[in-house]
């Protein structure tokens, strides 16, 4: 028996599919499936199979466009159909279909927003200045830099953190409405252009420990033998991926937490690919080590491709 149809007998088995997954493998699906730059994961994760089906063959499918309108008629209806079936491509092959549940230890976020403060700083800064200087600078120099120092200032005075807004970032508010100078934006643009300056305040954080919690996880699978196709097996998960979602395989929503992709497709690879040095990563250590490095590094930029990778040995 080969490698690719070991895999789907193990994969068939329900006392033997989770063995296929280790620490390192389901960690690389937690961050392809879920955004864990804003949400805090932490291990043992643990896969749970609530349906696998093996061996799925997606038909060819095509979209056709087209109109129609009654007979004297003025009103042009438009049309677009996905033909499933039609055409003389081979059925995409998936070798299992995934849906199920991934389970993580993680933080649920309850802290709420108690207080919003809203600020809205007027551009009309001639008044000031003719107060402080008893009338506005003849020099057209002096008079930009008392606009925009009183206008900077305005700016900061509703933030939290006034010394984030630079000088840059009020060049790009110039640029952004149009100003060439912040005395164009105090006089050509007065009442048209406004600012508004946000404060937000939440509720402490809570310091609950991490509890173990299932996420909804689904995945189209994908099993290669040595010797696959990088670049091809990239493509072909692109295109099994959008099947998969126009067929409904798309996680259940989670309004706690932020999925990177609704659908995961997961390549079952062997170990021994990645001892091939021209994967990077592996830069010393022993020859288990340098492989692991390898693995890791390829797990990680593929994860942001939806890709969650899985070395069997």
């Amino acid at each position: 028996m080969d490698f690719v149809d070991g895999v789907l007998v193990r994969l068939a088995d329900p006392a033997s599919r989770g063995a296929l997954f280790d620490a390192a493998s389901t960690a690389h699906l937690v961050e392809a499936a879920y955004d864990t730059d804003v949400m805090v994961v932490e291990p043992p994760f643990i896969p749970v199979f609530d349906d696998l089906r093996i061996g799925y063959a997606a038909p060819p499918s095509a979209t056709a466009d087209g109109e129609w309108m009654s007979a004297g008629g003025r009103d042009r209806t438009e049309v677009r159909l996905r033909l499933h079936g039609f055409g003389a491509a081979e059925p995409m092959r998936v070798d299992a279909l995934w849906r199920g549940a991934l389970v993580v230890r993680t933080t649920v976020a309850t802290d709420r927003i108690e207080h919003v403060e809203l600020a809205r700083p007027g551009f009309d800064v001639d008044p000031e200045i003719e107060t402080d200087l008893g009338g506005l600078p003849a020099d057209p120099v002096q008079l930009e830099t008392e606009r925009r120092t009183r206008v900077l200032a305005r700016l900061r005075a509703g933030l939290d953190q006034p010394a984030a807004f630079t000088d840059d970032h009020l060049d790009r508010l110039l640029v952004g409405v149009g100003a060439g100078s912040v005395g164009d934006l105090v006089t050509r643009f007065a009442g048209q252009v406004a600012a508004s300056a946000v404060r937000i305040r939440y509720t402490p954080p809570s310091a609950a420990p991490p509890v173990a919690r299932p996420l909804p996880f689904s995945a189209a699978v994908l099993v290669r033998d040595q010797g696959f196709s990088l670049a091809d097996t990239l493509v072909q998960s692109r295109l099994v991926r959008a099947r998969a979602e126009e067929l409904g395989l798309v996680a259940p929503a989670e309004p706690t937490v932020r999925v990177r992709h609704p659908v995961v497709v997961v390549w079952l690879v062997p170990a021994g690919v990645f001892d091939d040095e021209a994967w990077p990563g592996g830069d010393s250590g022993t020859e288990a080590q340098r492989r692991a490095a390898r693995f890791a590094r390829a797990g990680q930029w593929l994860a942001n491709e939806g890709i969650g990778l899985v070395a069997v040995p």
